[in-house]
């Protein structure tokens, strides 16, 4: 079968439209049915699809510019097939400007809207003649409205983090979550080291990482799969924010640790690694299909302390009682220091979604309480920037539970810029702001159970 990548583009929108899909399920689903496409094809329909979620406030808006009915109330199918062209239009240089066009014409024609082909044309024949002028709201006059559309989040995300950590910084997380940024990869330090995995990788551009040796930056990888390398288990990918939350954690060599939502499995198998493949590491989580990636990950990195199990982290288990040394919860959250790496995540979240979360966050960090040990280590982590889910959790799990104090990260604990605006708010507990050369939005709070 032949492949239009803006058409399938365009379709893959239409199913996401209703907000209860996932980009990369989507994606996933559409290439394996269809093995014969080849790489560059499913590499473009790839990056029009992600280019679109990641820009539509502010796609919608340049459309809105030069169309007197607006995205908002256009057909779904002639929105789609007008973004998926201004993001080739503006995101996307390397594509002919009449490429772009003339395709998205010829789309319409073969639609049953081929009366809105003429519409379409003159809507983005209007934006060449403007130079792809871009208007937004006033930033001196609302810089929330301004930068929901710069940056394409909903304006309610702006405004709760210029509350919480001030307009500056809430300026910084729209910014960097809207910037394109290399892959982040670890290395396997069970099968290689740093210096040699740069020569395997050598037809790839490779940049040290931000601030653990163990991290490396590839630059435009296309599909790691297929490099020879990662077959061998001599990388995986994680961000650097998901190791620093292991070395938060600091596992040592013969401990029993507990990691209770651990898929797809990076924070397990770099415990393995960081204990030297000696212990036990009990990953669990809550499907049979999320087990099975743990699994996968951590038979292809060699590890062989990782024991997998299906459970329900929200579901006290009484064999657990005082048994671990250290517990790692990476709770379910609202993901919004990951947007730039999940723009769909968008369409999923509400406001009134955090009390939610939060209220199963903290019926897992009192389950997490009654597996450590005392004198053990409990993290608590999240990849989202809501102090609803984050500080005040903390704050009431430590009311609660006196048995626990906040404790002082490791001493080998790496210099981190947080995102050039706030360090630590706690001894042991701090949010680490997205940044436009690496790292992940986070948050991370290491506790001790008396002893």
């Amino acid at each position: 079968m032949s492949c239009n990548e803006r058409l399938e583009a365009v379709r893959i929108l239409g199913r996401l439209e209703s907000g209860e899909r996932y980009a990369s399920d989507e994606l996933d689903g559409l290439f394996r049915q269809h093995p014969e496409w080849r790489r560059e094809q499913k590499a473009l329909i790839t990056k029009l699809v992600y280019t679109v979620l990641t820009y539509d406030l502010r796609l919608d808006c340049f459309i809105d510019l030069y169309s007197r009915t607006p995205a908002a109330r256009m057909d779904p199918y002639i929105r789609q097939v007008l973004e998926v062209s201004a993001a080739q239009l503006l995101f996307l240089p390397k594509i002919p400007q009449s490429a772009a066009v003339n395709e998205a014409v010829r789309l319409v024609k073969q639609s049953p809207y081929k009366r809105l082909a003429g519409f379409v044309n003159a809507v983005l024949r209007a934006t060449l003649r403007e130079n792809l002028k871009e208007s937004w709201p006033e930033a001196s006059l609302d810089p929330a409205a301004h930068w929901s559309v710069r940056a394409s989040l909903p304006q309610w995300m702006l405004e709760m983090w210029r509350d919480a950590y001030g307009l500056e910084t809430c300026i910084g997380i729209a910014r960097n979550l809207s910037t394109p940024r290399a892959l982040s990869i670890r290395v396997n330090r069970l099968k290689t080291d740093p210096e040699q995995l740069k020569q395997e990788l050598a037809a790839c551009t490779v940049r040290q990482g931000l601030y653990l040796e163990d991290a490396l930056q590839l630059v435009n990888p296309g599909d790691i799969t297929e490099l020879r390398a990662f077959a061998q288990g001599h990388f995986t990918v994680q961000d650097e924010s998901s190791m620093l939350c292991v070395r938060a954690l600091d596992p040592q060599p013969g401990e029993r640790i507990l990691d209770m939502c651990a898929a797809p499995g990076g924070k397990s198998t770099y415990m393995v690694e960081r204990m030297g493949n000696c212990g036990l590491v009990s990953a669990r989580d809550i499907s049979e299909a999320k087990c099975s990636r743990i699994t996968e990950n951590a038979g292809r990195l060699g590890t062989s302390i990782v024991q997998v199990s299906v459970s329900d982290a929200a579901v006290p288990r009484p064999e657990d009682a005082g048994k671990w040394d250290r517990v790692l919860l990476d709770a379910p959250c609202s993901g919004l220091g990951v947007l730039r790496n999940k723009p769909d995540m968008k369409r999923h979240r509400r406001y009134e979604d955090l009390a939610e979360l939060s209220r199963l966050q903290r019926r897992m960090m009192d389950i997490a309480a009654q597996a450590v040990r005392p004198g053990g280590v409990f993290v608590y982590s999240t990849c989202t920037l809501s102090p609803v889910e984050n500080e005040e959790n903390v704050a009431a799990f430590l009311a609660d539970h006196p048995e626990f104090a906040r404790d002082a990260l490791p001493d080998d604990w790496p210099e981190v810029r947080f995102g050039g605006t706030a360090g630590p708010a706690e001894p042991g507990m701090l949010t680490i702001f997205p940044e436009a050369d690496g790292l992940d939005g986070f948050f991370i709070a290491r506790m001790c159970r008396r002893g």
